[in-house]
C-alpha cells in the first residue's frame, strides 16, 4: 500500500469498514472479508482502521451490534431469540451474556427500563441545538391520526457520514447544505425514478454516547433500478452504501426542516412505541428531505402494526 495516500483515502478505507458492518449486522465476516473487498491488506485496515476511529475494528463491530440489540429492545416488538438472530448472534445464551457483560443488565430487564441515561443526555444535547428553530411549536403535528401507511421496495442507499464524534447533531445541521446539493444534483443528473434524499443515524440513539452518533445524508435507490446502480457505483466509489429493507412503513409529512423535525420524531416514535400503538421492525427511521421546511419521516413497522 502505497504511503501516499492523503488523509481523507485514508479515512475512506475506516469508513468504508464502518459501512460494511452496518450492512452485515446480522451476516457473519471477519476483517479479513473486508479487507479483502477494500482491496487491502489485513494489517493495513486493521491499524488504519484504529487510527481514525480510535478503536480497534471488531470492537466496534460487536459494540456496534450490540447497540442496534437494545434499540430493537427499546422499540421493536421482537423477542429476544429474534433480535439475537437479527444482530448476529449464533445463539440466544451467546447473545445475552454479551449484552450483560456491555450493558450489565440482561435484555429481558434492559426492557424495562423506562429512560436510559443516554437516551436521556442525547435528547437534552440535541434540543439545546435544535431548540432555536422552534421545534416546541410543532409537536402537535407528530399525532399518529396524520400518518399514512405505506409500502417501500427494498432500496440501495449511497451515504456520506456527515458527522461523527464530538458534536455529530451540530455539524450536521452545519454541513446538511453541502451534501444535499450533491444528492440533489445526482438525482436529477441521471433521473433516478422513486429515489429520495434523506438522512438520519447509523446507530441507536436510546444508548449510543452522544460523541459516538454516526449520521447521514444519502440518497435511497430502488433496488429494481439496476442501471442506476452500475452508474452510481462507477461514479461515485468513495460513498457508502446500505441496504435498507423494504416494507410497511409509517409514512408523517411535517412542514419544517430535518433538523426542527429530529426530537419530535424521535419522542414520537418512543411514546408510540412504549405504549404499544406500533412497533417497529428495525432501527431504519429516517427523514426524507422534501424541501427546506417540509420533511418526511418514515417509520418501519412490523407487519402485525401495518
Amino acid at each position: 500500500m502505497s504511503a501516499l495516500l492523503t488523509k481523507e483515502q485514508l479515512e475512506n478505507f475506516a469508513l468504508q469498514g464502518k459501512a460494511y458492518a452496518d450492512d452485515h449486522v446480522g451476516d457473519p465476516f471477519n476483517i479479513k472479508d473486508v479487507s479483502e473487498r477494500l482491496g487491502i491488506s489485513y494489517s493495513y485496515f486493521y491499524h488504519n482502521f484504529v487510527d481514525q476511529m480510535g478503536e480497534p475494528f471488531w470492537h466496534y463491530v460487536k459494540r456496534h451490534r450490540l447497540e442496534l440489540a437494545a434499540g430493537l429492545l427499546r422499540h421493536s416488538g421482537y423477542n429476544i431469540s429474534e433480535i439475537s438472530d437479527y444482530c448476529g448472534y449464533s445463539t440466544t445464551a451467546a447473545f445475552s451474556k454479551a449484552f450483560k457483560l456491555h450493558f450489565k443488565e440482561s435484555p429481558k430487564d434492559f426492557r424495562r427500563i423506562i429512560i436510559l441515561p443516554n437516551e436521556r443526555r442525547t435528547l437534552q444535547i440535541t434540543e439545546g441545538i435544535t431548540i432555536a428553530l422552534g421545534s416546541e411549536v410543532f409537536r402537535g403535528l407528530f399525532n399518529y391520526d396524520r400518518c399514512e401507511k405505506v409500502r417501500l421496495q427494498d432500496n440501495i442507499l449511497y451515504y456520506s457520514l456527515i458527522s461523527r464524534g464530538k458534536d455529530p447533531v451540530g455539524e450536521m445541521i452545519a454541513r446538511m447544505t453541502q451534501h444535499y446539493t450533491l444528492f440533489k444534483r445526482m438525482q436529477t443528473l441521471y433521473d433516478i425514478p422513486q429515489s429520495q434524499i434523506i438522512t438520519g443515524t447509523l446507530d441507536a440513539v436510546p444508548v449510543t454516547d452522544y460523541e459516538k452518533l454516526s449520521m447521514f445524508a444519502g440518497i435511497l435507490v430502488p433496488i429494481s433500478a439496476t442501471s442506476i446502480h452500475l452508474q452510481l457505483q462507477q461514479n461515485f466509489p468513495y460513498l457508502m452504501m446500505k441496504r435498507v429493507a423494504g416494507g410497511n412503513y409509517l409514512k408523517l409529512p411535517v412542514p419544517m426542516d430535518f433538523a426542527t423535525a429530529g426530537i419530535p420524531m424521535y419522542n414520537f416514535i418512543s411514546m408510540n412505541c412504549k405504549e404499544g400503538v406500533f412497533k417497529m421492525s428495525g432501527n431504519h427511521f429516517f427523514i426524507s428531505l422534501n424541501g427546506p421546511s417540509y420533511s418526511e419521516i418514515f417509520i418501519p413497522l412490523l407487519k402485525k402494526h401495518y
